[in-house]
């Protein structure tokens, strides 16, 4: 999620509802403080936060985070690529799940392919490579990295995985705890959240296998 595309996708909702940044913090339960701070410094909210700021503009998530005029939700990052020969996987401007054991893309189009390791290749068919977006997972993940993952779920140990939230993708560190699991940002300036389970509106999509670093 680029925070400047979802900010000023806010600006806009709110412009286009006639409404101002103080009543959304209100129906959102935020600190408008803590909000206008974020939108003046281009910082990403929490996912919690913009799941709530999604619902009080009655709007879906994925809308907010389009570049303007975009009809995809994401500008592209990198030239498209292809690997002559060799073990190579498919790479999309974003990747969803539309269920355990199967990628759906933001769009039809593939962006590109990239070379992945040879140890990877015991998950050939299971793997699609993604960008990351933003600052949630750094120093681990930096905005522009390239992640293969592949679309096996979640094996039940902690790490890395692409999850599908409230109707789009997200890479965030999973791990066991209380009975349910702990969606985790490395970036301490993001709290953790939880779920009980997999649900509607939390999928895991499958396990981050390999990263190329911008």
């Amino acid at each position: 999620m680029d925070a400047s595309y979802f900010w000023n996708g806010v600006a806009i909702a709110l412009s286009e509802k006639d409404r101002c940044a103080s009543w959304l913090c209100k129906e959102a339960g935020l600190s408008l403080r803590t909000m206008k701070n974020r939108m003046k410094k281009g910082i990403q909210p929490r996912l919690d936060e913009a799941v709530r700021i999604s619902e009080a503009l009655a709007l879906p998530l994925e809308s907010l985070c389009r570049a303007p005029g975009s009809c995809t939700g994401m500008p592209r990052s990198k030239p498209k690529e292809f690997y002559d020969g060799g073990f190579k996987v498919p790479v999309y401007e974003q990747l969803f799940s539309a269920g355990h054991g199967q990628f759906l893309a933001d769009e039809e189009e593939i962006a590109g392919y990239i070379a992945a390791p040879d140890n990877l290749r015991r998950f050939d068919g299971h793997l699609a490579a993604t960008f990351v977006r933003g600052d949630s997972m750094e120093p681990t993940l930096f905005s522009g990295d390239t992640i293969i993952c592949d679309n096996l779920g979640y094996d039940g140990d902690e790490g890395i995985y692409l999850i599908h939230y409230k109707g789009m993708g997200f890479v965030k560190r999973l791990k066991r705890s209380g009975g349910g699991i702990s969606i985790i940002s490395d970036n301490p300036a993001y709290e953790p959240m939880f779920e009980r389970g997999t649900s509607e509106d939390f999928r895991v999509v499958g396990k981050v296998r390999h990263v190329v670093h911008e």
